[in-house]
């Protein structure tokens, strides 16, 4: 009777062990900050809050094997981080969300700030860009004193001289209560110069704005970690 009572009762429920590994590294970061984390331990732990219930330890070093550095990770395009085994839409979204995070608080840091040069306007750009590898277009609206009042990524791939182009920014303009803008845009795989292409869109785009009452400043082009000024190059004159 005593051996079958034993066999009926159920069986000790142990938690995963990978549930005790979590909190301790949860306690060492709260007790260190990332003092003393590799690569794989940050991504690890970031990986806990949309995997809750797996190991992820295999999967940040899938990550940076695939992608080179947490830089590189945080910078891939969702399709790419979709297709390493084991990363699911949450931590897809994650990242993206980190990434958008980080462009929000440059921005929302420099509100009010004047742009007023090519060096101010680049070095401001160059930190929305630093971790880019799309081609993207971005536009910033200043106020009559060339302060910051908001900047929004506007397009991907080369800026155009369209009618719905010009439209948009006017739209955005509006939004954000500001008639100058200084347009961005980087040039991910190449070099550092203004194309043809390039001074072109920019004397056309800045004259249809103007006919709408827009005035765009300046043009910012950044490839390399470096940028130009197509104001200071000149490409402004005559239009």
């Amino acid at each position: 009777m005593k051996k079958e009572q034993e066999n009926n009762r159920e069986p000790k429920k142990t938690k995963p062990v990978h549930e005790g590994h979590r909190a301790r590294m949860r306690e060492r970061y709260l007790k260190t900050g990332l003092n003393g984390f590799q690569a794989h331990e940050m991504l690890e732990m970031l990986l806990f809050y949309a995997i809750p219930r797996k190991d992820t330890n295999a999967l940040a070093h899938s990550l940076l094997d695939r992608f080179g550095s947490l830089e590189r990770v945080f910078a891939a395009e969702p399709h790419l981080l979709k297709a390493i085994p084991g990363m699911n839409g949450n931590a897809v979204v994650l990242f993206r969300m980190l990434r958008d995070l980080y462009h929000h608080q440059i921005i929302d840091s420099q509100l009010h700030t004047p742009l007023g040069s090519g060096q101010l306007a680049g070095a401001f750009f160059s930190r929305l860009y630093q971790y880019e590898q799309r081609e993207i277009i971005r536009a910033a609206f200043l106020d009559d004193q060339l302060r910051l009042l908001n900047c929004v990524v506007v397009d991907e791939g080369h800026p155009t001289a369209s009618e719905l182009y010009i439209r948009q920014l006017t739209d955005e303009a509006v939004q954000s209560s500001g008639n100058l803008l200084i347009l961005a845009h980087n040039h991910p795989q190449g070099r550092l110069a203004a194309s043809a292409k390039d001074i072109s869109a920019t004397r056309l785009l800045a004259a249809g704005l103007r006919r709408s009452g827009i005035s765009m400043v300046d043009h910012i082009i950044l490839a390399g970690g470096e940028f130009i000024s197509l104001r200071e190059k000149g490409v402004f004159i005559g239009v």
